[in-house]
């Protein structure tokens, strides 16, 4: 009886072994939902400026909450994924195989026959590593290592990219402010000569002709102004958009009164040698370049043996209804289970796999020359940008200079146009063209202001910085 309880409660042990092998994936799997991934916050940044936007919290903003960045930066995650999913090479893997299995058969040897169905429990732990595979484990992790490096690379364009689309929409919306103060300054000062040609009327030191001329050029005036009014709106929605945060408040910004630089501080040749050091593009050409000459080498290393270690360690057993033995019939029981293990080191040499690595090898060498043509096409495209946008802004530059002029020029023909009127020497037609000639060269002037300031922005972004 004492040894019939102890068979009992050996056999209650392995099966809870059994079952808590079974569930053990399900039990993990249980424990992870309970802790979900943590999901990304896209939350706006309030700004910190006492209502005022910055142009660098427009920046900090998008960085935080553009789309385009989330998306770059994440990418980076994936890429180390990757290389860390390769770096597993490097260690053994392991798992735990369990079986039950029944079923019927006869099984006669010499000295034991067993007839019936039978139960069959298994439970076993594999253990594979591989030892050296000369250097295809090396040369996958370390293209896997480049690829990251190539990612952060491609981060760095994307958020030199987003920083551009920020500069350009605050600058665009700070111009088409400006435009609307020009046009709104030109509304209150036709208010002023249609109340001064009324009252000139009044007394019959003029025409109704300069009445009516006066209040046209008002109306005029008037609908220019809403046009500028809806291209600032419409540009506050631009600079939402690049910044990235859809529900953005209106609150006023930063002028930047600054005088702009009139030109570069050097040469065309040097902010093309700079280009070529900084742009983050061609770096990540030539981190690919570095990734692809590994997996090149990886793949030769395909017609190279693997050297690989193998072990076991299981604990089964079968168990028959009835056994013979000698003459005598009796009842076999699968537990306890009996151990047993295994030890291997294995050498395997590649003789021929249907030309499989041969045309990876091939495949390999093509990628690294489309990549190398990309990283050519990419290197004149730099040169593109640095040369236009250099070009652009010495242009802008000298339309600067002339510009200002332009409207310095305007502003006294516009006081002496008025003073003339204003005594009654001149008359309503030479005043509205001294009107528009100054409204005209004024909206030319800061056009030109926010023009240059944006177009540095495009130069500094050709040349890396």
């Amino acid at each position: 009886m004492k040894l019939m309880a102890k068979t009992t409660q050996q056999r209650d042990s392995y099966w809870l072994f059994f079952t808590l092998l079974l569930l053990w994936p399900t039990l993990c799997q249980s424990a992870e939902s309970q802790d979900p991934a943590p999901q990304m916050s896209l939350q706006v940044a309030e700004p910190k400026s006492n209502g005022v936007l910055t142009l660098d919290t427009a920046l900090q903003m998008a960085l935080d909450n553009n789309p385009n960045i989330i998306q770059a930066r994440q990418r980076i995650n994936a890429q180390q994924a990757v290389w860390r999913q390769q770096m597993a090479a490097y260690y053994p893997s392991i798992n735990v195989n369990n079986f039950y299995r029944t079923g019927t058969e006869v099984n006669t040897t010499s000295s034991i026959s067993t007839t019936g169905a039978f139960d069959t429990y298994s439970s076993q732990v594999n253990v594979n590593m591989i030892l050296y595979n000369f250097g295809k484990r090396e040369g996958t992790v370390q293209a896997a290592k480049e690829t990251v490096d190539a990612t952060a690379f491609n981060y760095t364009a994307t958020l030199n990219s987003v920083v551009l689309s920020v500069k350009q929409a605050y600058y665009g919306y700070l111009q088409a402010q400006a435009i609307v103060k020009v046009n709104q300054d030109t509304v209150d000062e036709r208010q002023l000569v249609v109340n001064q040609t009324q009252g000139f009327f009044d007394v019959g030191t003029r025409a109704k002709i300069d009445v009516v001329r006066a209040q046209a050029n008002l109306y005029s005036a008037q609908a220019d102004l809403i046009t500028a009014q809806n291209a600032m709106q419409v540009a506050w929605v631009v600079l939402k958009n690049a910044i990235g945060v859809r529900y953005l408040p209106l609150q006023p910004l930063v002028e930047d009164l600054s005088t702009p630089t009139i030109r570069p501080s050097y040469g065309l040749d040097e902010a093309r040698e700079i280009a070529y050091a900084n742009r983050p593009e061609l770096k990540s050409f030539e981190a690919q370049k570095r990734a692809q000459d590994q997996t090149i080498a990886a793949a030769r290393r395909g017609h190279l043996p693997d050297i690989i270690f193998d072990s076991n360690y299981r604990r089964a057993n079968v168990g028959n209804n009835t056994a013979t033995f000698l003459g005598h019939t009796f009842r076999l029981d699968a537990f306890p289970l009996k151990p047993g293990w295994q030890v291997q080191v294995s050498l395997s040499i590649p003789i021929f796999d249907g030309f499989r690595t041969t045309n990876r090898v091939q495949e390999s060498l093509s990628t690294y020359y489309v990549i190398s043509a990309q990283a050519e096409q990419q290197r004149q495209q730099v040169a593109l940008d640095v040369e236009s946008s250099y070009l652009n802004l010495l242009a802008i530059s000298e339309r600067l200079k002339a510009n200002r002029a332009a409207a310095d020029a305007a502003k006294e023909n516009l006081d002496l146009a008025s003073g003339r009127y204003q005594v009654g020497v001149g008359s309503i037609i030479e005043l509205t063209d001294a009107q528009n000639l100054y409204t005209t060269s004024e909206t030319t002037y800061v056009r030109t202001v926010y023009d240059y300031r944006i177009a540095d922005a495009f130069f500094q972004r050709a040349i890396g910085r």
